[in-house]
């Protein structure tokens, strides 16, 4: 097998980890907020806007410890475009194209549509847009000088805070927050699809090909070979979560399958039966995996550039960034399919403040980042600023309509071909 075929293998497999894994701590996180009797705006801005961004996290963490702090920049950005380019871009064109009826979605026409064919904002949820917008474009000021700083990181984490304190004291003022509903309808979309059909099968044998593909011995020899600079620690870590992974989606899929009828009424009762302390070792097993696959993937981009002669920030900002939104881009995805349209803004908005402000004070603190304002890291920069600011003019009339959703993924298109043709 090719080592460029081994290396792209294990990129996927390692991302996979990370989105499973990723979905895994949000539901415990969600399970012990509960039992804990924690605010419902609280627990709902940090699964709907934080939970869906530890993949960029995890993975940036681990590349600042791997000592290639310049793959945090482009991947932060990459995954904002992606959530813009192929999250909101998305979940526009769903609302104009198709409507749900039953379990099935249907092509129809604009008179037909969702929304009548277009995003309203409500005007409750517009200041994640303003702040996400003011945050690209202040990450463009501050790395100007080509080096994001521990006094910038200290300068973005009070954002961060003074953004946090703001929301939470907004949703004080709401009787139902946005971002509660939204953590209600993933739960119900978790559960509901615990069952004996089809689903369940597919998700359980993608599970299983995922952890076997591991030992295939072109792949079982790469992971050995990376052993030596992350160490065995890394590789068992990494090898073991793949396996509980699997272990659990099968026993989510089929051990509880036959109570699927009962729990379609009430979504959280099977749930809440979990104890808190088994919750507690699941969540902190899934922040291991998710760091130590953060490692495979690093290690997995460095290899790439290696064989494909192409800089390892341009991948980190194209195919890491677009694995890693996965998760915001389904939960946008599904937030709109159950006819949630004003929540696509708050989530996708409040993840986009997160990557920017958080993750990148969490790195700087650890160390100085480096070639923030060259090459593939200014390209993703520039390119989020380009994609954000139109948006700003969208609330004027409270609406995005199907040109505006066109706009965004052809933006993102665009930004890949200026990725790929700058290397």
């Amino acid at each position: 097998m090719p080592s460029v075929v081994v290396d792209i293998l294990l990129l996927v497999i390692s991302i996979y980890a990370i989105v499973r894994s990723s979905d895994l701590l949000v539901d415990q996180a969600s399970r012990i907020g509960n039992r804990l009797r924690l605010r419902d705006y609280f627990i709902g801005s940090f699964l709907v806007g934080i939970g869906t961004s530890l993949p960029e996290l995890f993975t940036s963490v681990a590349a600042v410890n791997l000592g290639t702090p310049t793959l945090v920049t482009p991947t932060i950005f990459g995954t904002i475009i992606a959530n813009l380019g192929a999250g909101f871009g998305l979940g526009v064109l769903v609302l104009y194209f198709f409507v749900q009826t039953g379990n099935r979605f249907y092509l129809f026409t604009k008179t037909q549509a969702l929304s009548n064919g277009y995003l309203t904002f409500d005007t409750k949820i517009t200041f994640p847009v303003f702040f996400a917008a003011a945050s690209v474009i202040l990450a463009w000021a501050v790395c100007l000088d080509n080096v994001f700083s521990r006094a910038d990181a200290m300068l973005f984490f009070g954002f961060y805070v003074a953004f946090m304190v703001t929301e939470i004291n907004r949703g004080r003022r709401q009787r139902i927050s946005s971002t509660e509903s939204a953590v209600q309808q993933h739960d119900e979309r978790s559960f509901s699809s615990r069952s004996w059909g089809s689903e369940a099968w597919l998700k359980v044998g993608l599970s299983f090909l995922v952890f076997a593909l591991v030992f295939l011995p072109p792949i079982w020899s790469k992971l050995l070979e990376m052993s030596r600079d992350a160490g065995d620690v890394a590789r068992f870590c990494f090898i073991g979560g793949l396996g509980l992974l699997f272990i659990l989606q099968a026993s989510s899929s089929f051990s509880w399958g036959r109570f699927r009828s009962a729990a379609s009424d009430r979504p959280t009762a099977r749930s809440a039966s979990l104890r808190t302390w088994v919750a507690g070792i699941l969540l902190v097993f899934s922040i291991v995996v998710l760091y130590f696959s953060g490692v495979i993937v690093v290690h997995a981009l460095q290899a790439l550039e290696t064989d494909l002669g192409v800089d390892s920030g341009i991948l980190a900002a194209s195919a890491l960034a677009i694995g890693t939104s996965l998760p915001d881009i389904a939960v946008a995805l599904n937030v709109v399919r159950r006819g949630r349209h004003e929540l696509l803004v708050g989530h996708i908005f409040q993840s986009n403040v997160f990557d920017v402000f958080l993750i990148m004070a969490i790195c700087g603190f650890i160390t100085p980042l480096p070639d923030v304002a060259s090459g593939p890291a200014i390209i993703s920069i520039l390119a989020s600023v380009v994609l954000t600011l139109p948006l700003l003019w969208t609330l004027r009339s409270k609406r995005l309509t199907l040109s505006g959703g066109i706009g965004l993924l052809l933006g993102f298109l665009v930004f890949l071909g200026l990725l790929y043709g700058y290397g």
